[in-house]
């Protein structure tokens, strides 16, 4: 344990690192010599069939608020792209939802995408299960978990969020994970065959202000998730049901996935560092336009993965130890924290 003043002065600067834009620290270092261009998102979304008008209709206004936040709240608009059940539904659609249309769209996608950059697949339809494979229903043949790991991997060195918001979708979890790979279902196996919610609060957790635990102006995987699955359980609750859904994440590659993962792991702490922007829609922006604000969202995410690797290693290292490399780096992230609010330069105390 962390005792005394040593534990106020932890604590104050995991405050300051929390949130976005927090003082500084005493020491200096210069603004980088090289701007690296700061990761960017790529997002696709699929609508499969709906079965029904009214499954049609939720399935695309999940769709069009999650675009809305990609446009108006996040600033991912170029690499985003939604493939429907009928291509005619509305013009921001870019194909039918065909089986070889997710196909050639995900491999775009990873041709696409730089080094460092993210990407989210966004599934929203139905589902069905046959012993312990999940597919998700598209017009023809339907995609299995099997067939969408086999196309990942043109995704080397990426980091990869696949959400299955169907029903019967928990297959998806030990046939898609992987390593760099984050896995979310709406069921914890494909014998839940029941209508889903979880997709809509999913979205709903980047349009709305709600999801953002930690108040950092972002909302990472694992917020979106907890988000989901908490608004799941009131809507049963509410209406006095039994709960048929019960989401799983997975981000460390072993398949099997949490029903309540965390920042410490073992499922939850890549999840964690996984955001749809680095910074909200306006940094974004100022990103794409200052290679120094670029370079310092780089570092950024260098050190927060630096802090989730520490953690991880906690049980292996001496108290003291673990204490001094975590202040470190946390200083270092309130400090960058400040200067990508500031616009540029590494403060001095």
């Amino acid at each position: 344990m962390i005792r005394g003043a040593r534990a106020a002065a932890l604590a104050a600067t995991l405050t300051s690192a929390a949130l976005f834009g927090a003082g500084g620290a005493a020491g200096h270092s210069a603004t980088p010599q090289a701007a690296p261009a700061a990761p960017r998102t790529h997002v696709l979304i699929v609508t499969g069939l709906g079965g029904a008008p009214e499954y049609s209709e939720q399935f695309q206004a999940e769709a069009e608020s999650l675009l809305d936040a990609l446009d108006s709240r996040l600033g991912v608009r170029e690499t985003v792209a939604w493939l429907a059940e009928d291509e005619a539904l509305s013009p921001r659609v870019a194909g039918r939802a065909t089986l070889g249309a997710v196909e050639r769209e995900v491999l775009a996608m990873a041709n696409r995408a730089g080094p460092s950059d993210v990407a989210l697949i966004l599934l929203l339809g139905h589902g069905s299960g046959r012993g312990e494979e999940s597919r998700f229903s598209l017009p023809g043949p339907d995609l299995s978990g099997e067939t969408l790991s086999m196309w990942l991997h043109a995704f080397p060195t990426q980091t990869v969020a696949v959400v299955n918001a169907a029903s019967a979708s928990g297959g998806f979890v030990p046939a898609v994970a992987g390593e760099r790979r984050i896995v979310v279902t709406a069921t914890r196996s494909p014998r839940e065959r029941e209508r889903t919610h979880f997709g809509g609060f999913f979205v709903d957790a980047f349009a709305l202000d709600e999801a953002d635990v930690d108040k950092d102006e972002r909302v990472s995987l694992l917020e979106a998730f907890r988000y989901a699955t908490g608004e799941v359980r009131r809507r049963y609750e509410r209406d006095n049901e039994m709960l048929t859904e019960h989401a799983l994440l997975d981000d460390d590659g072993d398949g099997e996935g949490s029903l309540e993962p965390s920042p410490e792991g073992p499922d939850g702490a890549l999840a964690n560092r996984f955001f749809l922007a680095e910074a909200p829609a306006a940094l974004a922006g100022a990103a794409a336009d200052d290679p120094a604000v670029a370079a310092l969202l780089v570092r950024k995410r260098e050190v927060e993965d630096g802090i989730a690797a520490l953690r991880a290693r906690r049980d292996e290292m001496e108290e003291e130890e673990y204490d001094a490399q975590l202040e470190t780096l946390l200083v270092e992230l309130a400090r960058l924290n400040r200067a990508i609010r500031e616009g540029g330069s590494v403060p001095c105390a």
